[in-house]
């Protein structure tokens, strides 16, 4: 085997380009540790990177220590800028983790981490140690087991305990991973391509992402207070009376109810074969509909339904009231219109001229749930 020359300068090895069949263990070791050495450029290979983005690198770097005939592997994750200083670093064998200074997430290169675990435990000179590889050490392992065992409630008091406590600071990624908010965007790009005319699909799709609606809008976040709410009821969950889609609240100290009407992808905003006059088209029956239910929904719910004491009772307990409540209608694309500037200025004069109702596309509503799943900080 060789042994490396002092002065070698360039360490790296880009998995996923560079071939693992290149490397061997050095025959002599660096500072009593032993690594592996690239046979066809001749050079030592310290830093094995997983992921290279614009500012800074994820670096596992792998040093092996030998135990009679056999070597054990230590990894030790780090984040590097583009000077080499470490800016985050967990070490671990293939067994267990200890922490040094701070978490480092390996989205976004888990598969090439897989990779060289996979070149590691191929090689007939490393002996890896029983266990399944993890990167939680066996007492947050404990944790994560017997929190399985809990109720969604129970999980849930448990995360709002977590982010209240002093010292604990969650990301925007954070927050995206904890909720697996790149996940249903996919699913919600999946559903505008499969389920473009099932408007059940998209309510229940909605109402268990309710996130999609908070971000990037001319009013706050909002929060579900009621599925499928009935506006004119005896009570809002009860029978009878107008029904709509969702009964929602904005958040803050004082909340107030906002109606929600889900429509689909598919569902036109205008129809006819031509303008009815210069620079106009009619507006879709689908789309008056919407906007006609949704002033009713409106005016009943604001009028009777948040009036009756079973209804203020359940929602003021909570902070929640109703003063001239907000409704939103999300309803079609902007495709059905982006090629002619007749038809966008139609659809846009109309929904800025409309008072106390906001009427959005469903290709906004994805982009805007984009830019919350892949917002850093």
């Amino acid at each position: 085997m060789p042994i490396i020359a002092r002065g070698q300068v360039n360490s790296d090895f880009l998995v996923g380009k560079d071939e693992f069949e290149d490397l061997q263990i050095n025959s002599a070791p660096v500072e009593n540790f032993y690594y592996f050495f690239n046979r066809k450029e001749n050079r030592l290979i310290k830093h094995f990177i997983l992921k290279e983005g614009p500012q800074v690198k994820y670096v596992c770097n792998v040093t092996l220590i030998k135990k009679g005939e056999k070597f054990t592997p230590r990894l030790a994750f780090s984040v590097r800028n583009k000077t080499g200083q470490i800016s985050s670093v967990r070490s671990a064998d293939l067994s267990e983790t200890r922490e040094l200074k701070a978490s480092v997430s390996l989205e976004g290169c888990h598969e090439n981490l897989w990779s060289l675990v996979s070149f590691l435990q191929s090689l007939r000179e490393i002996e890896v140690p029983a266990g399944r590889f993890s990167l939680v050490s066996p007492r947050e392992s404990a944790i994560v087991s017997g929190l399985r065992e809990r109720g969604a409630a129970s999980l849930m008091s448990i995360i709002k305990q977590l982010f209240a406590s002093p010292g604990v600071s969650f990301s925007h990624e954070d927050v995206n991973q904890l909720l697996k908010r790149k996940e249903k965007l996919v699913e919600f790009e999946r559903g505008l391509r499969e389920r473009p005319t099932d408007e059940q699909w998209w309510q229940n799709f909605f109402e268990k992402n309710k996130w999609i609606f908070g971000y990037g809008l001319n009013y706050q976040i909002l929060r579900q207070e009621q599925a499928q709410p009935h506006y004119g009821g005896t009570q809002v969950s009860g029978r009878g009376g107008q029904k709509g889609d969702y009964l929602v609240s904005t958040v803050g100290d004082v909340r107030f109810t906002v109606l929600v009407e889900i429509k689909t992808p598919k569902t036109s905003l205008l129809q006819g074969s031509q303008e009815i006059r210069n620079g106009a088209w009619s507006l879709s029956k689908d789309l008056t509909d919407a906007l006609s239910q949704m002033s009713a929904n409106i005016s009943t719910w604001n009028k009777r339904g948040s009036e009756q004491p079973e209804n203020r009772d359940r929602l003021e307990t909570k902070g929640v009231y109703t003063v001239e409540p907000k409704g939103i209608i999300v309803i079609g694309s902007l495709s059905e219109v982006e090629k002619e500037r007749s038809k966008r200025e139609t659809v846009q004069r109309f929904r800025t001229a409309i008072h106390g109702i906001d009427i959005i596309t469903f290709d906004e509503l994805y982009n805007r749930a984009k830019f919350i799943a892949e917002q850093k900080d």
